[in-house]
């Protein structure tokens, strides 16, 4: 599955412009903020990422996850780029550069290329709280590459506020105690609706009788709302909670302890369910999962999608339910009955609740996809 964001980043002509302004510099001396690989970059950058997806095209690039906090590899960089997610917000946006200001040696430059009908101005301002001064360098397509160099008027205060920026979700679905978040998550200012309705609909309905599950597991966790409140309702249950953004998968670590069920919780930081069998840590929760959570991104790939989805039933026990939400339910039908799964679909606003239970010798079906 492709990271969020960055499909087809090369062919962006803000790409461009940050490829073609440090394409000549000593590429150790450069740091990438968030921003995909730069096309004819020579080896030897510093990446951080923020999915551990991105790790597939980090070729030539030492790659630095994000972490909670202005966690740094060094300050002493000549460049750093930014080329922003623009459906990650605004302020993840700045938190980047932030990271890349802070990340600069003095008299190290800070690049930026945004379209500017698409927040350019708002982050030109951003740049100039940060250092000072902001210049246009140039243009494409409607495309601005701003330029900043680190100097004296360098803000540490400015980029502290941006670096410790958070939020908190309280929603009454999620109990008394509100969710953690940060910019650089899914839905990082309120419960997201898809959640919001498969949470009402399962505070509704008695979902495992009056059998206790021992083993949950949340899948595409985000920052835990769904496996975090299984937490809360049964209070002896284990989480292992699968997530590929590593700043969302922290979070959940956070939130876990917060709400007093840290050790509880194994938070796996993965594109998917591993392959792997049986064991100790996450692979012993391997065909013992009694129920499972799943909010998936029915955006992906085709074959991404199936190969998310369809591994659910070797983990869990036959007859265990998988409750999922989705805009459109087609897709996920379709894979989920090729692997042999009894679905329930039910209807609510917006969405549609399906509820997957896999019968004994499921396990002996083909993975592939329809």
């Amino acid at each position: 599955m492709s990271a969020e964001g960055l499909q087809d980043s090369a062919a962006d002509p803000g790409v461009r412009l940050l490829a073609a302004a440090v394409r000549d510099l000593d590429p150790h001396d450069l740091l990438l903020v968030h921003s995909g690989p730069l096309p004819g970059l020579r080896p030897g950058a510093t990446r951080l990422i923020l999915d551990v997806r991105e790790r597939e095209d980090a070729a030539g690039t030492t790659c630095v996850p994000a972490s909670r906090g202005p966690a740094l590899p060094r300050d002493d960089f000549a460049a750093a780029v930014v080329w922003p997610r623009a459906h990650l917000g605004k302020d993840f946006s700045e938190v980047c550069l932030a990271l890349g200001a802070a990340a600069l040696r003095p008299g190290g430059r800070l690049y930026c290329a945004v379209r500017k009908a698409k927040g350019g101005p708002s982050l030109a301002r951003a740049m100039t709280e940060l250092c000072g001064v902001v210049e246009v360098q140039e243009r494409d397509s409607g495309y601005f590459l701003y330029v900043s160099e680190k100097t004296a008027s360098y803000s540490a205060e400015a980029a502290r506020a941006r670096l410790t920026r958070e939020y908190e979700i309280a929603d009454p679905l999620l109990g008394p105690v509100p969710l953690l978040a940060a910019p650089g998550v899914f839905c990082r200012k309120h419960l997201d609706d898809g959640t919001r309705a498969l949470l009402a609909e399962l505070e509704a309905l008695d979902v495992l009788g009056d059998r206790s599950p021992r083993q949950i597991l949340d899948l595409g966790a985000g920052i835990g709302p769904l496996g975090l409140w299984a937490t809360r309702r049964w209070p002896d249950a284990r989480l292992v909670a699968v997530e590929s953004n590593y700043l969302a998968a922290a979070l959940v670590a956070e939130n876990a302890a917060r709400l007093g069920c840290g050790p509880r919780v194994e938070v796996l930081v993965a594109d998917g369910l591993p392959a792997s069998g049986p064991g100790t840590g996450t692979g012993s929760a391997r065909g013992r999962v009694d129920l499972a959570l799943v909010n998936p991104p029915t955006h992906a790939e085709p074959e991404a999608f199936a190969r998310l989805v369809a591994p659910l039933r070797h983990w869990l026990r036959p007859g265990a339910p998988a409750w999922f939400v989705v805009n459109r339910a087609g897709r996920l039908a379709q894979v989920l009955a090729h692997t042999g799964a009894e679905l329930d679909l039910r209807e609510v606003p917006g969405f549609t609740l399906v509820r997957a239970t896999w019968p004994q010798g499921h396990a002996n079906m083909s993975e592939k996809p329809a």
